[in-house]
This record gives structure tokens, sequence and C-alpha cells, in this order.
């Protein structure tokens, strides 16, 4: 029922939060074209404008300069203001200096080769042509510091209709991204129809990477494949794939400029190619921020009900067999409440495993200890009966020989306790041949004779890791590789590294004796479990370096085949406590 609720109450508030960023995504689309429709509606003015062809002529433009400077001092996004030939000659062009100063700029430029001098010199009298948001551009190179531009431009005719040029003005996006980043709850995307990054929350370094470095084809499509497929193919305000749960809303210009006066009056219309895509990510973690105090209410709860469970088991226990009996029932009960614990739980791993090793030490104290103690109680009660002193000394070794191996597994239970309670392990950077080549060293005599030794670490050198457990887990697999070898072959022994997908792989191959794993599988990382009856062990090491592995959220696995060899693999994800580092 926990398990029920807390999966409702989590999908409930990702839908409350894809609600509350839908309309997020409408208002800062409301704002992109609010804020766009003074360039559209001034654009259309000036193309209106009684302009004549010696208002096209470099130097000719006293009668309206002052005119033009103070409708450019008006408006403070406009950085530009120009007038440009039909041979894309600037004849005027105002600038807005960083101070916020309009000057005229003397320097002019001809803009023949530029995308937006072409698309709109072959307009009509009554279009406008809207360009893409990119980078400002003086003499050919993208201008530094970079400054995120959209061009509004319209075809200029004289009373006659000659076609005289075009007029240009440059709204500066500056204050509109900063505006459209603030007060987010969430990773905040504005991509093109390319895939290209217009504004990213997440990392504003990337935005326009396609103009500051076109040759590295880089940008949301790159970064995140399948949602962009999802997201040209689909019209869904809401998607969730494999890399997160996003909340859409599509910007088309046309469509959103079709109730302003000037384009649903058909005076004039709007040619553009610009389609926006407003993206949101909600990430599992703000969800579960958001849900935590009921997380931790049912937690609680949970708590509650055991110790009360306790609290009536023990006030019911009268004598020993009532307190087993009642001890039984609290262990049924327990169990059930930490089953539920532990699927209310299952979004921490590590927790999750913590309950799992947990039990299992329960599980070998009870059954490794069952045996032992049986024994003893056994043997004790003889010496006891016994009014022979020959006889009670018989008893003696064999009561040694239960306290060595309770002894024993008390003191490999203490290893594995230290490694289930090192909860702040210290990790770093290590390097992974030396201590390989440091572990066969403790061998060298049988490597240099009897076994080859093939190392390839082209995968990857380097990871952050534990130096002491990384050294244990090496030093145990290749001591089990040299000592089940094969006597009748060439032993060799493999190891290399490599990557799959996101996850560091290493693997630690031989042609050894093998392992039947269809009857000794389930028991292959358990304390205290061997293999091979001829060959000396305690079966304490492939359960520790299990262990020490998953205590850093690290995973081993083991293919094996009688008289061929055996292999294990161990999986190092990126994450906390072993992410590969460069190398």
């Amino acid at each position: 029922m926990s398990l029920l609720l807390s999966v409702w109450i989590f999908f409930n508030e990702r839908t409350n939060m894809a609600s509350l960023e839908q309309k997020d995504l409408k208002a800062k689309a409301n704002l992109i074209v609010e804020s766009l429709n003074p360039t559209i509606s001034s654009i259309y003015y000036w193309s209106q404008y009684d302009f004549d062809d010696k208002d096209f002529t470099a130097g000719q433009h006293y009668k309206f300069e002052e005119k033009l400077s103070n409708f450019m001092i008006g408006v403070n996004q406009f950085s530009q203001f120009r007038l440009i030939d039909t041979l894309g000659n600037e004849t005027f062009r105002l600038i807005r200096t960083k101070e916020g100063r309009v000057l005229n700029d003397k320097k002019l430029q001809n803009k023949s080769k530029s995308d937006y001098f072409r698309r709109t010199i072959a307009l009509d009298s009554s279009d406008i042509y809207l360009s893409p948001f990119n980078l400002n551009r003086e003499y050919g190179k993208v201008e530094k510091p970079y400054q995120p531009v959209i061009r509004s431009s319209a075809p200029v005719f004289s009373g006659n209709g000659h076609r005289l040029g075009i007029v240009v003005i440059n709204y500066d996006g500056s204050d509109l991204l900063e505006n459209l980043n603030k007060n987010l709850n969430s990773s905040f995307y504005i991509i093109d129809r390319n895939g290209n990054y217009l504004s990213n929350s997440v990392d504003r370094t990337r935005e326009f990477e396609n103009f500051k470095n076109p040759e590295e084809k880089r940008g949301f499509q790159t970064d995140h494949p399948e949602t962009w497929k999802s997201l040209k193919q689909n019209e869904e305000s809401v998607l969730s794939d494999s890399e997160g749960f996003w909340v859409i809303e599509k910007l088309n210009f046309q469509e959103a400029v079709a109730d302003l006066n000037l384009i649903k009056g058909q005076h004039a219309q709007l040619v553009t190619g610009n389609t926006w895509f407003l993206v949101s990510k909600i990430s599992p973690a703000s969800i579960f921020a958001k849900t935590k105090n009921f997380y931790l209410a049912l937690l609680l709860l949970n708590l509650l009900a055991l110790l009360i469970i306790n609290y009536i088991s023990r006030a019911e226990v009268k004598n020993e067999l009532l307190q087993l009996h009642y001890l039984q029932r609290l262990k049924e009960k327990k169990n059930k409440l930490e089953n539920q614990n532990i699927l209310l739980s299952s979004i921490q791993n590590k927790l999750q495993l913590k309950n799992r090793q947990l039990k299992e030490y329960n599980n070998i104290v009870a059954h490794n200890l069952r045996a032992p103690t049986t024994s003893m109680s056994a043997l004790v009660s003889m010496v006891s009966g016994s009014e022979d002193y020959e006889e009670v000394k018989t008893y003696i070794p064999k009561l040694n020989t239960i306290s060595s191996s309770i002894n024993t597994l008390v003191q490999d239970l203490l290893v594995y306790v230290r490694v289930l309670n090192n909860d702040k392990v210290k990790t770093e950077k290590i390097e992974v041949e030396p201590i390989i080549r440091n572990s066969l060293g403790l061998f060298l005599e049988i490597v240099d004779q009897t076994v080859e030794v093939k190392i390839d670490l082209s995968g990857w050198k380097t990871i952050e890791f534990s130096k002491i457990y990384f050294q244990s887990v090496i030093q145990n697999l290749i001591s089990n590789a040299i000592k089940y070898r094969d006597p009748v072959k060439d032993s060799c022994i493999a190891i290399k590294t490599y990557t799959d997908k996101k996850d560091r792989i290493l693997t630690i191959e031989d042609n050894g004796l093998g392992i039947d794993l269809e009857r000794n599988g389930e028991e292959m990382f358990k304390l205290y479990k061997r293999f091979h009856r001829n060959i000396s062990g305690r079966g304490m090491g492939l359960f520790l370096v299990k262990t020490q592995l998953e205590s850093l959220n690290a995973n081993i696995q083991v293919k094996s085949e009688l008289g061929v060899g055996t292999k294990f693999i161990l999986t190092f994800s990126q994450n906390n406590h072993h992410d590969i580092l460069s190398h």
C-alpha cells in the first residue's frame, strides 16, 4: 500500500510540475513574440517611408538622420539601423555603443553575400523578413563580445515602384535571453529547427555554439538524439523517454504573429523560417525534492509501527517457549515491513544494497554458526555427563577444533562487517596498471615459470575508487586464476579494460579448470563456498570481492565452463564513487 501510494504521489507531482512548466513555457513564448512585435511594426513603418534614390546614396541622409537617431534612442533593444542598396552596399548605418549612445557609423560594409540581404531583396513591397536568431557578424566574422541578434528587414521602393534597396533593424536578444533564464525550476532550453542551442540554462557558454565553432557540429540534437527525434516527429507537449521527462512549447513565428494588427489586417506578410522549441527537463531529483516530506513521514510511520510491534511482542514474552514463539511472529512481521521499506527505498540504490547485505549477514550467522554451536553443545553435554577423565580428554581436541572454526568464522564476519560499516570509504584517482603489476608480483615465480599474462588497458587506465578495495579485488581474482589453473595445458591470464556505453568494464579471464555454473552459479559469491575439493582454500575471497565492489556501487559477473576457463567481469558505472577520469 505504501509503495502504491508513493508511486502515485511521484507521478501526480510530476504531472503538476509539468502543468506548471507548460504555463511557464507559454508565458515565455508570449514574451518572445511581444518582444519582437515592435521590431516587426518598426521595420514595416520604415519600409513604407518616403525614401528616394538619394537616400540610398552614402552621405546623403542629413534630412532624416536626426529622426532615425531619436527612433533608435527610444528603443534600447535595437542595436543597428541600416539602409542597403540593391547591390548589397550599406549606405547608412546607425549603431548603439556599449554605453548606450547612438552613432552614425561611417564604416560601411557590403552585405551582398548575407543570407538576410539575398532573402529580403527579392521580396514584394508588403513583405517583411525575420532572420534566424544568431550572432552578429561584422566584416564576415562573428563579432566579439558575442551579440545575439534577430534581423528584421524589408524591401524599399520609391513612389514610382522602383526598387531602392532594403531597410534592416538588428534586434539585440541579450536582455531577452537573460529574462527567459530567470527564476527557473528546471533545465531550460530554446532550440531552433536544426537542433542548435539558442538558450541553454545548464551551460550558457554553449548558446549559439554552431556559430562560434561551426566545425564541431554540436547541439541539442547530438546531446539528446532520442529526445530530438521524438520532438521533431510528435506534436505532444509532454515527452517521456529514456533520457528524462520533457515539457515542450513549439513556437512557429508565422503562426504566433498572426493576430498582430499589421498581419491580421493584411497590410504586411511575415516571411520567416523561424520555428523554435522551448523545452524544460524535469529531473527525478526535483520531483523527489517536492515529495520528500511525504516519504519521510511514511518512513517514520513504518518505523513507529516496527517499534510498536517490537514493544508488544516483548511485553507478551512470559517464558522461553513463548519468547521463541513471539520472536518468530515478530520476525515475520519485521520481514514484511522490511520488504515494504526496501520497495519504498528502491529509489536509493545504496540503501537497498545495505539492506540486502545485512540480510545476507544474518543468514551467514544463522547458517554457519548453527552446526559448530550444536556440536559444541553436544560435546559439553558429553563432558558434563562423563566421569572418566580419559574419556573427557578425547573430547578436548574436538572442542578445540570447533572453537577454532567458530573463531575463524567470527574473524571473517568481522572483515565483512567492517566493509559494510565503512560508509565513508576514501576514494581517489588511482592508476590501474601499477596495482595489477604489483598483484602479479606476489606470484612472480609462478607467473614467470608457468603462466602467461596478457594486459590490455587501452580502454581506460585510471579510475576513481578505493585503492585498498581495488587492490584486494585484483589480488583475489589473480590469485584464483593462478590457484585454479589447469595442470595439463599452458596457463594464460588475460586482463583487459573497455567501455560499454557509460560503463567502464574490467575483465580477468583464464583458461583454467572452470566452474559448473549450472550447478554452482547461485553459490558463487557466498561465504565458504568452494568448487574444487582437491585445492586448498577457505571460500572467503569471492565473497569479499563482491562485498567490496558493491559497497561502492560496482558489480561483478562470472562466465565459466568446466575445462575451458573462467572470466570475471567487473562493471564500474559512472556515478558518485567511481567516475572514470580522463587518461
